[in-house]
């Protein structure tokens, strides 16, 4: 009797975390953003999982992040740097190292090589694959969500630096990935440290990537609208100049880069002195990738900080505007 409680109260509580994510995040236009796609197909399977007779337990439920858009309280600090950013020599030989960068000429020693565009839905560059695919993707690789995993890569066309590593960060945390962090400097400081190269990746045995998402790490256009977040946008002062959503102010992405690192959290800490501390704040770019690295520092710092991208942004108020429009007509 107990059990059969314990499992419709479960199945109750699921329905309503997803009419939850239904109502927060997906009832605007933008249908096709990283943030609706991602928890539009959590959706699909959480439903699968329920009409098969199972259903999440409160840890699942708690793990998935899906509260009230506001809810979530203003992280400590005391599990940033070291628990987010390692230096070469503290990398173990149990830690699983992924090169994320597009075609690198190089390698870390024993590290499996994943592009980040391999995540991205290549039919819209604004928004990321579904969660089963991006599951299937890790696992081909011999990845689990319980793996310590090091992240580093480099975005070629932004101009190098760490963005597609942090991106790649974002995207294992928002599936549940606890034990990951990003080698801060990338393969440059594996290089300068002195450690080896190789020239070619390495294989693992494929493994199975059960992902357990979060919906606390990404912004619908509703809730960037809603005012109760504030608006980071991390483009360049000349793209900020020409356009950006209402209320946003500019941090470009390289302020809180030295070279190709993560800066000192002291330096963060002025970066971001025109922030509030204890109030969320929404980050975003043209699709995100470059937000990451400034999403990543305020993380680090123990901000409430989530994701978005501006393509969602201008494409949803186009549309909420020709709607408008036709509403005004009859």
């Amino acid at each position: 009797m107990l059990e059969l409680k314990s499992t419709a109260r479960s199945s109750i509580r699921a329905l309503g975390m997803i009419l939850l994510v239904m109502a927060v995040f997906c009832s605007s236009t933008s249908a096709q953003c990283s943030a609706c796609t991602f928890v539009d197909s959590w959706i699909k399977e959480t439903i699968n999982s329920i009409l098969a007779g199972t259903s999440l337990s409160d840890k699942d439920a708690d793990l998935a992040g899906l509260q009230e858009a506001n809810s979530a309280p203003i992280r400590s600090e005391s599990d940033s740097s070291s628990d987010m950013l390692i230096s070469p020599g503290d990398i173990s030989s149990e830690d699983i190292i992924l090169d994320v960068s597009d075609y690198p000429a190089t390698y870390i020693p024993g590290a499996v090589h994943i592009s980040y565009r391999d995540f991205v839905d290549n039919n819209n560059t604004a928004s990321l694959k579904n969660i089963s695919d991006i599951a299937q993707i890790l696992g081909d690789a011999g990845i689990s969500r319980n793996d310590p995993v090091v992240i580093y890569g480099e975005c070629k066309p932004c101009g190098g630096g760490p963005s597609v590593a942090t991106y790649v960060y974002w995207i294992l945390r928002s599936l549940g990935h606890e034990d990951v962090r990003v080698l801060n400097g990338g393969i440059d400081a594996w290089s300068e440290a002195g450690m080896p190269l190789a020239n070619s990746s390495a294989t693992r045995k494929k493994s199975a990537y059960s992902p357990q998402p979060r919906g606390d790490l990404y912004a619908s256009y509703d809730y960037v609208m809603s005012n109760q977040a504030q608006l980071v946008d991390a483009r360049s002062p000349e793209e900020f100049e020409s356009g950006s959503i209402p209320g946003a102010i500019n941090i470009p992405y390289d302020a809180v880069l030295d070279g190709k690192m993560i800066r000192e959290n002291s330096e963060l800490r002025e970066i971001f002195r025109n922030l509030t501390a204890d109030k969320p704040v929404v980050v975003f770019t043209t699709t995100g990738t470059k937000a990451s690295a400034v999403w990543f520092s305020l993380y680090m710092l123990g901000y409430d900080a989530r994701m978005y991208t501006y393509r969602d942004w201008t494409r949803a108020d186009r549309e909420n505007k020709r709607q408008m429009r036709e509403i005004n007509r009859s």
